[in-house]
């Protein structure tokens, strides 16, 4: 096996975090055993399969032992027990690499509910077309709750000078009506939940050479379309604005850090059980 020298083993340990080529739309549609994901994702990053499952066992590990400290807490516990998932709902996640996290806010939701059938559908980079793609998938995991945050990388910009966002603003509000209405179709519950804030300054360090850009302010018109066609959503962009970046975000400015995520899944708990406030 080649190396990648371009990779760091920080940067292949984030791969790892964030990739789940389990939850790829073509091999979900045409399945291959859980060892040639852990070889796909070892050719990608130059690592060894085994260090590969070492590493994403230890980042299970550490989602279970996250959850199990999270429920020490007598309030989340309270939270928690005041969901609204019914016994036979089968709760399932929708949205990019905030979700598809292997220590983000549903992997700690999913180890804290043992009892309740749960199911991560992330994918990083999605898009609601992409979502909407493979809703195909989403319906053959009969869901009873969908939990759907979208829209972080519908306001991706490509291009190094002249910028083009992934979907303009009229585009997502379509797109994100039309999930909401495929989703209730099937009989489920949907929640809509907007994507938490941004830091331009780390965002822009970050991104400086890349020939793609994110920028605050297109998360804040994201945030308000979701509001317009989701009364009831979790603004969860609103209420992470006065999160301190340093504790709240990855270097990136873009990605919640596992401390955000505990944030996130708290004020999606408070949301869920307390109804929109």
């Amino acid at each position: 096996m080649t190396t990648t020298p371009e990779l760091t083993d920080t940067e292949r340990r984030t791969f790892i975090r964030y990739t789940r080529t389990q939850r790829w739309p073509l091999l979900q549609r045409f399945p291959v055993p859980d060892d040639l994901h852990d070889e796909l994702l070892a050719q990608m990053i130059g690592w060894p399969a085994p260090t590969v499952r070492a590493v994403a066992a230890e980042l299970a590990r550490q989602a279970r032992d996250t959850a199990t400290e999270m429920l020490t807490d007598q309030h989340f516990r309270a939270l928690l027990e005041a969901l609204p998932f019914r016994p036979q709902d089968r709760v399932v996640a929708v949205g990019d690499s905030i979700t598809a996290d292997r220590v983000g806010w549903f992997e700690l939701l999913a180890a804290a509910l043992p009892a309740h059938s749960t199911v991560n559908l992330g994918v990083s980079g999605n898009t609601t077309a992409d979502v909407l793609e493979r809703f195909d998938l989403l319906e053959a995991a009969r869901p009873g709750h969908v939990l759907l945050m979208l829209g972080t990388n519908d306001v991706r910009t490509h291009g190094r000078t002249t910028g083009y966002r992934m979907a303009t603003s009229p585009e997502f509000e379509r797109n994100l009506r039309a999930l909401i209405d495929l989703i209730t179709s099937l009989g489920a519950t949907v929640t809509a939940i907007t994507p938490p804030v941004v830091d331009q300054s780390r965002a822009d360090a970050t991104f400086a050479d890349a020939p793609v850009r994110w920028h605050a302010a297109d998360i804040a018109d994201i945030a308000a379309i979701t509001r317009k066609v989701a009364p009831a959503c979790l603004d969860l962009h609103t209420a992470t604005r006065a999160e301190d970046p340093d504790v709240f975000l990855e270097a990136d400015g873009v990605h919640p850090s596992a401390a955000g995520q505990r944030r996130i899944l708290t004020l999606i708990a408070e949301h869920l059980s307390t109804g929109p406030r």
